[in-house]
């Protein structure tokens, strides 16, 4: 998501492209929380420019994504995976699971850790 809000690469024009190609798009609860942190360590790293921050904030927020808290099955998922990823990638493995959707991800190691595990994954390019 934050390829897709703040890049202006081939990296984010592939993340845009994903997002636009499939109107509904699921994530856990704290997925907007995670983008957030990242805007907010980029403009404190001077990365990113505050200003350009709240635009992609924003838009972040006008995004029509379905978030779905935790429940007793998604929790019971998460720690099924414990051995493979952390909890927090765990949640979004599990909803893929859960609804047999694709695992939209460029993080290399989170697409390896879940590709076994029969989930689908979609490395934008």
């Amino acid at each position: 998501m934050v390829f897709a809000l703040a890049s202006d690469d081939p990296a984010g024009e592939a993340a845009r492209g994903v997002l636009a190609a499939d109107p509904l798009w699921l994530a856990p609860t704290h997925m907007p929380i995670e983008v957030m942190r990242t805007f907010w360590r980029k403009v404190i790293g001077r990365q990113l420019d505050a200003a350009d921050a709240e635009i992609y904030v924003s838009a972040l927020l006008d995004t029509e994504v379905t978030y779905h808290g935790v429940d007793a099955g998604l929790l019971a998922a998460i720690w099924r995976l414990r051995h493979h990823i952390s909890a927090y990638d765990a949640a979004y493995v599990a909803l893929a699971e859960a609804y047999g959707a694709a695992l939209v991800t460029f993080d290399q190691r989170l697409a390896k850790a879940a590709s076994p595990l029969g989930v689908s994954v979609v490395v934008p390019a």
